[in-house]
């Protein structure tokens, strides 16, 4: 008697163990990788806000200092106005000084029949107009003027004749006046330390011969 064993049954239950292993061999394959997707979006979103964190905290830093900055540059600039005005205020005070100390001099050093009428002074340069009575006072007032310590490289521009109007009456003295013009350099002189002493006016300096 020949026994007849029906194996088909068998054969597809291994079939579908192994489909049923192969499945859950890859959902758990998918479970790991949407875990591990998700656990690094998930690092990576913490690292973004704390990028965006630290950005916000560095741009407010950086208004700050835009600020801060801005207040630093307002402050240059008032201070370079003021230190303008103050070296204004100082150039005016020297030249006021310095003024006042060429007409010292020369009502100190100007000669008699030496009339001085025009006195012009620009920065560091000095130009006298004037008259004398002979070519040798001009002389000895360029020399006078060289031994002031404020006063250098006096030079004559012009000499000549006065010039007669027609209504002058022409006289020796009238006929012997010259006209001149000498040029200077002049130096600020070093104020003195603790000078708190008033300057006084020089004197008065003849305009014209006497009447």
């Amino acid at each position: 008697m020949t026994l007849h064993i029906n194996l088909l049954p068998y054969r597809q239950a291994r079939r579908l163990a192994k489909v049923n292993q192969l499945f859950m061999i890859w959902g758990g394959v998918a479970f790991l990788g949407l875990m591990a997707a998700f656990l690094t979006h998930s690092h990576y979103q913490d690292y973004i806000v704390e990028l965006t964190t630290q950005k916000t905290t560095k741009d407010a830093t950086l208004a700050q200092l835009d600020k801060q900055l801005g207040e630093i540059t307002t402050l240059r600039e008032k201070k370079e106005l003021v230190k303008k005005r103050l070296e204004l205020i100082a150039n005016l005070a020297r030249s006021r000084d310095l003024t006042l100390r060429i007409l010292d001099i020369l009502s100190e050093t100007i000669p008699e029949k030496v009339w001085l009428t025009k006195i012009t002074t620009k920065q560091n340069n000095l130009e006298l107009t004037g008259k004398a009575q002979s070519n040798a006072m001009v002389a000895d007032f360029m020399r006078t003027l060289e031994t002031s310590p404020n006063i250098s490289k006096v030079d004559l521009t012009r000499i000549a004749r006065q010039s007669l109007s027609k209504d002058t009456k022409d006289t020796k003295d009238t006929k012997d006046t010259k006209e001149f013009t000498l040029t200077a350099h002049i130096s600020y002189p070093a104020p003195p330390p603790d000078d708190t002493n008033t300057k006084q006016l020089p004197k008065t300096i003849q305009q014209g011969p006497a009447q």
